[in-house]
């Protein structure tokens, strides 16, 4: 009965083409994460404990963060690494120095809508499979900390886990990447070789609910040396594999289970390993797991329900139930047209979903084909397809040139030029392009007021669920200009321009209204993903304000800095909002605005997105692409901005300047009401005071000129560029902008 079998056994093994498991030479053991330069200087360490040299061609380790494997790096190793050697992947060039040996990939600040890339949660970790595609150390734990931290694999372990085993480690704080020891493992000497343990596998495959469970393995003996015993541990945590079952020779060199794991109940998660032993050493292999089905095939396999794209070259593949490791994470089973997947790891929380890295994928709609997948039942998916659009999220060659090296207004007015005069599309249509710009990776709206990154939201809706604004949330989605149409009177092209123009909840965008993005003191509303509405914390405004989660804020605000750039010079009959003076934002805004810029950087979300709408509307959001123009164009700490037009009651009129733009001099008219004093100043876009033309000079009721010859205060010519001319009367002002050019 057992030489059966094992029959059955190597049968099922080649049908289901499950890749054998090779012996845990190699594991991870450090990770780091230190307080400064983490960006930067985050590193993982890999180690060989012997017993002999280990060719990495084809290997791959990955770096998990923020409870999501949406935050996935992979680098594709190779290379040799020796007996008793560590080595480290890490940033290219790491800011503090120490070896990185494989730089092919690097960390990267946002990822896949995650907010900043860091280890700073649950769920953070790294997994190291072989070339056969099998995970040898998988080191990600609900409960772990990484934070500031150095973890460091302790000399007496070996082998990889599968799943973060505490007492394996040993966590220090760290300020410096060379604080730690990267590239230096302090390990134990590399055993004598030991028997070779390859070919595990389970009796059936997968078990189902209540069926006992046999494991084989083959053992082999390099030294040819008699093999001693072969035991399985099993438990169902990584940890405590406590119960010890013996394993038979059926025959050649196959080992059988001398008795049975006991069938469990539908969704339990056995995890073993199997050691053998000779006169020498004694070697265990990876540990290996697998989850109990509810059935024994025959239904219905798992299908394909949403391709999402989580990188330039990793999609998140959705089945429509948990899909069984082995077999999902089997790169052959994925192909697009004549590519075939590199690399396919199943998600550890979320078993219905699967990360498959593809190689030069083209821009616009693909289809995935699925074969080979099977469900915890044993079905097996083939021929399942699904067709997605993938997005080019690469800066067209060219498309900047001329902005090196300019600042403020300069590189103002060149982005303009740049982004101006795009193709415009029907506001009807945008509900239609939503399907491409938002789109979640699941398939689902991306909404912006209902959406958790990294979290479950409290709802979401299916495309075409259009409809007015709702009486309470998850009832319908319109259309959200996060600058609102009064502000621009609803003219083309703002009003239909998709860089401002979003898809979310009816509800919260009613409560949102026309309201400006600030802090919120004290909400007054707060919508079910966090989203609020109340009274300005922002400093220099206190009317009402609407403040979006933290992981949008930078969407928003980059939308709002976008709109300024985009319709300068153009927006000379919008009425303008709270925040702005027709399309330019005041100096409380810029201020609140690049500081959420700073707290929520550009994610894949919005790089997506503007690559998206880059297919239709031609052009792109610069602070998108190269967050930095902002910190170029404006300055946080003193940004002079525009103040509103006084309103009835006025004390002053400030006139257009003439010419505008001016080369040598221009002439800058004024009405006052009533004898008053005046101060005229000139600023650049900074908000540094270029020129004085009048401070508090007292002047007569009636119109008024002053020429400004395009110099500063200290009598040299100033750059080209936009500048602002401001009036102060008693205690109203009113600014206008002039635009220099040499």
């Amino acid at each position: 009965m057992r030489k059966l079998l094992a029959f059955c056994a190597a049968a099922l093994l080649s049908l289901s083409a499950v890749a054998p498991v090779a012996r845990a030479a190699v594991f991870i053991s450090e990770m780091c994460d230190p307080l400064q330069n983490y960006q930067t200087d985050r590193f993982i360490e890999i180690y060989n404990s012997g017993p002999g040299p280990v060719d990495l061609t084809g290997w791959t380790l990955s770096a998990i963060a923020n409870g999501s494997s949406s935050n996935t790096v992979t680098w594709t190793l190779s290379g040799t690494i020796a007996a008793g050697q560590a080595k480290v992947a890490g940033y290219t060039t790491p800011t503090t120095a120490f070896t990185v040996n494989f730089p092919s990939a690097a960390w990267t600040t946002t990822v896949a809508g995650q907010g900043s890339y860091n280890w700073n949660g649950n769920n953070d970790g790294a997994k190291l499979k072989n070339a056969s595609g099998v995970t040898v150390d998988s080191c990600w734990s609900s409960t772990a900390y990484f934070t500031d931290k150095d973890l460091v694999r302790n000399a007496s372990v070996g082998t990889g886990s599968l799943g973060y085993v505490a007492s394996e480690w040993t966590a220090t704080a760290v300020t410096l990447a060379t604080s730690a020891s990267p590239g230096s493992h302090n390990g134990s000497a590399p055993p004598a070789q030991g028997p070779t343990i390859s070919g595990v596998v389970t009796i059936p495959a997968p078990p189902t609910a209540g069926t006992p469970t046999d494991v084989q393995a083959t053992v082999t003996d390099p030294n040819s040396l008699p093999i001693n015993a072969v035991t399985l541990s099993w438990g169902t945590t990584a940890g405590t594999l406590t119960n010890i079952i013996g394993m038979v020779n059926t025959t050649g060199n196959t080992y059988l289970t001398s008795s049975q794991i006991p069938g469990q109940a539908a969704g339990v998660v056995i995890y073993y390993r199997v050691t053998a032993e000779d006169d020498s050493a004694t070697t265990q292999s990876a540990i290996q797991s697998y989850t109990i089905g509810g059935g024994g095939g025959g239904g219905t396999p798992a299908t394909v329900t949403s391709v999402g794209e989580m990188s330039d070259s990793t999609l998140l593949v959705f089945f429509s139930e948990p899909v069984a490791q082995a077999s999902a994470e089997l790169p052959s089973n994925y192909t697009i047209g004549a590519k075939v997947a590199v690399n396919a790891i199943r998600d550890l929380v979320n078993t219905n979903q699967v990360w498959v890295t593809f190689r030069g994928l083209t821009a616009g709609t693909n289809t995935l084909t699925v074969n080979g997948v099977a469900d915890l039942q044993g079905d097996i998916t083939i021929g399942a397809t699904k067709s997605f659009n993938y997005v080019d999220v690469t800066i067209p060659a060219g498309y900047y040139d001329g902005t090196a090296g300019l600042k403020g207004s300069a590189l103002m007015i060149k982005l303009h030029n740049i982004i101006k005069g795009h193709t415009v599309v029907s506001y009807s249509s945008l509900l239609t392009w939503f399907q491409i710009t938002d789109v979640k990776p699941n398939g689902k709206v991306w909404d912006i007021y209902s959406d958790i990154p990294g979290g479950t939201p409290p709802y979401e809706f299916t495309f075409g669920q259009t409809g007015n604004v709702s009486s309470s949330e998850g009832v319908t989605y319109n259309r959200e200009h996060s600058t609102p149409q009064s502000w621009f009177n609803q003219v083309s092209p703002p009003v239909s321009d998709a860089f401002h123009i979003y898809p979310t909840d009816g509800k919260v965008n009613g409560v949102r209204s026309n309201d400006a993005y600030g802090v919120v003191a004290t909400a007054t509303y707060t919508s079910m993903n966090g989203s609020k509405s109340g009274p300005s914390a922002t400093p220099g405004f206190t009317g009402n304000v609407f403040e979006p989660i933290d992981a949008f804020k930078g969407d928003c605000i980059r939308s709002s800095f976008y709109m300024a750039t985009r319709y300068l010079f153009e927006d000379s009959a919008w009425p303008g909002g709270d925040p702005t003076v027709h399309a330019q934002l005041k100096p409380w805004a810029v201020a609140q605005y690049l500081q959420w810029h700073s707290l929520d950087p550009v994610s894949w979300k919005e790089r997506m997105r503007n690559g998206a709408i880059y297919t239709f509307q031609h052009n792109r959001n610069p602070f998108i692409d190269h967050p930095e123009f902002l910190t170029a164009i404006y300055d946080s700490n003193s940004v002079a901005g525009v103040e509103p037009t006084p309103g009835p009651g006025r004390t002053a009129f400030l006139r257009p300047n003439s010419p505008n733009p001016f080369s040598v001099r221009t002439t800058i008219g004024f009405d006052l009401p009533r004898n008053d004093r005046v101060s005229l100043h000139i600023y650049d876009v900074t908000g540094r005071e270029v020129r004085t033309l009048a401070a508090g000079r007292l002047m007569e009721a009636g119109s008024h000129q002053l020429e400004w010859d395009g110099r500063n205060d200290a009598g040299s010519r100033i750059e080209a560029g936009m500048y602002f001319c401001r009036i102060e009367v008693g205690s109203q002002s009113e600014t206008r902008r002039i635009v220099f050019a040499r």
